[in-house]
């Protein structure tokens, strides 16, 4: 008996470490919970809770068919995951959400957008280097264009210039990159302040966290006394994508017996979403 409980116990050893470890950066991932496109993204991309994204959701599933999609299992640190679920919870009720909506009223839509492409523009370095790691050479080349030219013409990615030119973005992240070597998810996780994860997506964030530029100059203990900028990103990245899914968790609220049941469904579409999308991006490619 104690030896069936042991891979558990590990797990959740690994899970409160990953927490202390990770905390700091929490908020880079948070569009990750739903269907990606995220950013993806984001992206990601609900990085539902703090992490949701309104253009990575398909509403009408999330409202209905998640509680015949998740049958619970796979999920072996559920009490360990409601704890931090309820954290999350409350942290959005208190903080997030009034936050998000101050964020509404007072910054006017053009602007938020702005931030948005500022945000998705910092990202651009990680996307393009998944990427490449996935043998999607076109995707990349595509990603840096729109870095180069947003990050000059368009003011620091103030501006999606590239978009208009017929570029879209293409978000990834490392969780898709490790679904595309065959990693498998691993155990659903909840993660304080990000939300709905998995195993494998616990340790994407951790991959895309240390691939980040940015990240690794303002860490350098050359440039440290710059840190307070990562917070200034995270914490926007996290009131940004609260702000656009403010009406879309108050339905998921309304509507679900569960809410802690509801986000691991969601989740658990989202990385079925994510496998299949990987699988049509390759398919074609075979087939020639």
């Amino acid at each position: 008996m104690q030896s069936g409980s042991a891979p558990y116990q590990f797990l959740a050893g690994i899970y409160l470490s990953f927490w202390v470890f990770t905390l700091p950066a929490g908020a880079d991932t948070v569009g990750e919970a739903l269907p990606v496109p995220q950013s993806q993204s984001a992206a990601y991309e609900p990085k539902v809770g703090p992490n949701l994204d309104p253009q990575k959701t398909d509403e009408g599933t999330a409202e209905t068919d998640n509680d015949s999609f998740d049958d619970g299992s796979n999920d072996p640190l559920e009490p360990l995951n409601r704890l931090f679920f309820g954290i999350n919870e409350i942290l959005d009720f208190v903080i997030l959400r009034p936050v998000a909506e101050i964020y509404r009223a007072v910054v006017p839509d053009p602007v938020r957008n702005g931030v948005t492409n500022v945000l998705d523009n910092l990202f651009a370095p990680v996307v393009f280097l998944n990427h490449i790691l996935q043998g999607e050479p076109e995707r990349a080349t595509a990603t840096l264009f729109r870095f180069l030219m947003n990050s000059t013409f368009g003011l620091g990615g103030l501006v999606d210039v590239t978009s208009e030119m017929g570029y879209p973005r293409y978000d990834t992240d490392f969780n898709e990159t490790l679904t595309a070597w065959g990693v498998e998810t691993g155990p659903y996780l909840v993660l304080p302040l990000i939300g709905p994860s998995s195993f494998r997506g616990g340790i994407g964030f951790v991959g895309d966290y240390f691939a980040d530029p940015l990240n690794l100059y303002l860490n350098n203990r050359h440039h440290r006394k710059h840190r307070y900028w990562l917070t200034v990103r995270y914490g926007s990245t996290i009131i940004s994508q609260r702000e656009k899914v403010i009406e879309t968790l108050d339905r998921l609220r309304e509507n679900s017996f569960d809410m802690y049941v509801t986000m691991r469904s969601i989740r658990r579409q989202r990385e079925a979403h994510m496998a299949e999308k990987l699988k049509s991006m390759k398919t074609p490619k075979e087939t020639q």
